[in-house]
């Protein structure tokens, strides 16, 4: 399941990417794509990189602006607006129609640069190469099992001095979960059948009903004690955790981290 669940997350995006960029990464109420006009997006992106300067000079004021990262940058929203604050701002997505329109977009930005990494990792990137990573709206879209895998790389490619910026919502009813657990209805026969082949038959129809279906932003979510063990796990140190409701549950809790460099 993780291939799959990987697979089609990267599908699924590139063919958000592909219908409706602006509205994807800046979804509308209940999550409908929004319709945005580029001026007014790219706006949202100067204020959204003017607030995270603002904490970051208060929160690290001594760290160095060489090389920033933003990890899940879509088409640049705000990875343009970085580059007003960093000798060089790198962009990162899973979809490739996102990184052809956010170079296209921004093919002025002379400081941005702008890779696609399909890839359940981000070893393409050297280990301490960035001072400063920005990641924000887009770890909540990431399965469950990447987020975990993904959190331990922001911090691998983290320079020693560097600092670390993720949101993250705590952990959300998985649609995968509800369907796999869900009671068994119909009569005697149906009740007996083994739960482990209950199990394994609604695993191979999810599958297929995801393949088959329209693409959308599934939410995703981890618990804030397992992110500070992630942070551990990983040398680093949790700075603070600031409540953060921009996943726009209400109901449930989030957090911006503000993680230093790992030690090494």
């Amino acid at each position: 399941m993780r291939f799959f669940a990987r697979g089609r997350f990267a599908r699924d995006w590139n063919s958000l990417g592909e219908q409706n960029p602006y509205g994807a990464i800046l979804t509308g109420e209940a999550g409908a794509l929004a319709p945005w006009d580029g001026e007014q997006f790219f706006e949202t992106g100067r204020r959204d990189a003017d607030r995270f300067i603002d904490t970051l000079s208060q929160l690290a004021p001594n760290v160095r602006r060489r090389r920033a990262l933003d990890f899940g940058c879509g088409v640049g929203r705000v990875t343009r607006a970085l580059a007003a604050h960093f000798e060089s701002v790198t962009g990162v997505d899973a979809a490739p129609a996102m990184i052809a329109q956010a170079r296209g977009l921004n093919a002025e930005c002379s400081n941005c640069d702008f890779v696609a990494n399909p890839a359940g990792d981000l070893t393409q990137f050297q280990s301490g190469s960035f001072d400063v990573v920005y990641s924000r709206l887009v770890l909540q879209h990431v399965p469950e099992r990447a987020i975990r895998r993904y959190i331990p790389e922001l911090i691998r490619v983290l320079s020693p001095s560097g600092i670390l910026m993720f949101q993250l919502p705590e952990q959300l009813d998985s649609p995968i979960r509800k369907f796999l657990t869900a009671p068994v209805v119909g009569g005697r026969l149906k009740q007996a059948i083994p739960r482990v082949w209950v199990y394994g038959y609604r695993s191979i129809k999810y599958a297929y009903l995801a393949c088959v279906s329209d693409p959308h932003m599934r939410m995703s979510g981890v618990p804030y004690a397992e992110v500070q063990r992630m942070i551990e796990r990983a040398h680093a140190q949790l700075v603070t955790a600031v409540p953060d409701t921009s996943h726009g549950i209400a109901s449930v809790r989030g957090f911006e981290y503000w993680v230093t460099g790992p030690r090494r």
